[in-house]
């Protein structure tokens, strides 16, 4: 009768949780139930299955459980969710399944059904050099002359220890080279990684400055107005599957023409052509979310520091803070709330500094045709979503991976704000110094691959309204 009530309650709280509708109702079970916490049952084996390139011992790193090991009920069930959690954020496995099997008397296996992706591809690289894709099509027309193409190599996972091998030759507006490495897992105890970067780029267009918080750009088609070169080292350390601290340390060394340094003798500093400094970052993350490419649930905090240069002509100390929640919702529904804030000091910073909102991930959903530049700053950004639709195409592919891809679908809400502050900001550049907010609606699109395309109909504290893509990348 005793085992039989082990039985009851582990059949119970599995079939809870792979039920997607009751995920909140199993999370009180859970902690309300002493039954499930005081029972025990011993994990004799695990099993893994589907990783013919990924290591086992890549694998067990990230599991909740060891073999030999006893748990209470309530461990084993939320170490299904954990574990399963844990694999897909490696960002190595299409999809992942744990369940229990071989269930006797008070042991049972564990067993790991995996979906590898592919590690090795070369893509074709075509990719507009504006800021996003709403700039290029809206305020260049679709100039071709505006673009950079090549090929991209993304070798991942290329000894089954999470390692990545990344090269890119690119031609077009910008001529590139680049080539890095990281390895995040290289002792034994899987804590350890390293890795290097090397990258040669020059343009033929530069942006010199900002007006009206638009970028100003000069253009010469026979000489190029900047050339880059760069190399760093890197060095990272993980315990669990938490907590991440990274170390890199580089050398860049960075040329622009006289007719950018005329045009704004503060690009570098005092007229100068010629930049070469050192630059010290160290980046801790706290990540603890249920899929880090399109989290629903969890929170992360994410601090930098970066020291740039030691002279004169380039010196920055730049701070910056970034912390997110999201909450599940019912009927398949989240709230999120990021916030992100920097701090470069001394503020007297050359342009080349100065980028902040505008640039990269760092943005305002509705200002995307706008930049501001600044020494102080950051925004908050709020979402509301709602899984409408999850499909499955068919592929016609005969492949246990890929003969079918998920496709879901998010209608969501959201409402942005920021300030940023410059001390040497002309009048030109309205949004600097002044609060500025933004809002609207749209449809995201996740698949596999970490696939994310983000449509959105936002408007702005400008009184202007648009419609706005955010592209998908594959990583």
């Amino acid at each position: 009768m005793k085992h039989l009530w082990k039985y009851v309650c582990l059949i119970t709280a599995m079939v809870m949780v792979l039920s997607s509708h009751a995920q909140e109702i199993t999370d009180d079970f859970f902690k309300n139930a002493d039954i499930l916490a005081h029972t025990r049952i011993t994990v004799k084996k695990i099993s893994i299955t589907g990783n013919s390139i990924t290591k086992n011992y890549i694998i067990h790193r990230e599991l909740s459980f060891n073999e030999g090991k006893s748990y209470s009920i309530s461990d084993i069930v939320n170490g299904l969710q954990t574990s399963r959690q844990n694999l897909m954020n490696t960002t190595l496995f299409i999809d992942v399944n744990l369940y229990f099997t071989h269930w006797v008397n008070d042991s049972l296996d564990i067993q790991v059904d995996l979906k590898e992706r592919w590690y090795y591809i070369a893509l074709p690289y075509f990719k507009p050099i504006d800021r996003n894709w709403n700039v290029w099509l809206r305020e260049h027309n679709m100039d071709f002359n505006r673009v950079n193409y090549g090929l991209k190599f993304l070798g991942k996972n290329i000894t089954g220890r999470n390692d990545r091998l990344n090269a890119w030759l690119i031609n077009g507006y910008t001529k590139k080279v680049a080539l890095n490495y990281y390895n995040p897992f290289s002792d034994q105890k899987l804590r350890h990684g390293f890795g290097f970067d090397f990258a040669y780029a020059e343009n033929r267009e530069v942006n010199y400055g900002t007006y009206k918080n638009k970028q100003l750009f000069v253009k010469d088609p026979d000489h190029f107005l900047r050339q880059q070169h760069q190399f760093g080292v890197q060095y990272s350390y993980r315990k669990g599957s938490i907590e991440r601290h990274y170390v890199r340390f580089g050398i860049h060394n960075e040329n622009i023409s006289d007719t950018v340094s005329k045009l704004n003798p503060n690009y570098f500093r005092n007229g100068s052509t010629h930049v070469t400094y050192p630059e010290l970052r160290y980046t801790y993350q706290h990540l603890k979310l249920n899929y880090i490419p399109y989290p629903t649930k969890g929170s992360s905090f994410e601090f930098e520091f970066t020291k740039r240069g030691f002279k004169k002509d380039m010196n920055l100390w730049q701070f910056m803070l970034r912390g997110s929640t999201y909450y599940s919702l019912p009927y398949k529904a989240y709230f999120a709330s990021t916030a992100e804030f920097h701090l470069r000091l001394p503020y007297n910073q050359p342009f080349y500094n100065l980028a902040m909102l505008g640039y990269n991930e760092s943005y305002l959903r509705g200002l995307e045709y706008y930049v501001v530049d600044g020494v102080a700053g950051g925004f908050v950004r709020n979402t509301i979503g709602k899984e409408i639709l999850s499909v499955k195409w068919k592929t016609g592919i005969h492949s246990r991976n890929y003969e079918s891809i998920p496709f879901r679908f998010y209608l969501k809400a959201f409402a942005d704000a920021g300030y940023v502050y410059n001390k040497y900001s002309n009048g030109a550049n309205t949004l600097n110094n002044t609060f500025i907010y933004t809002g609207g609606f749209g449809i995201d699109v996740v698949s596999i691959y970490d696939f994310v395309l983000k449509l959105e109909c936002s408007f702005n504290s400008l009184g202007e309204a648009g419609f706005f893509v955010h592209k998908p990348d594959i990583r």
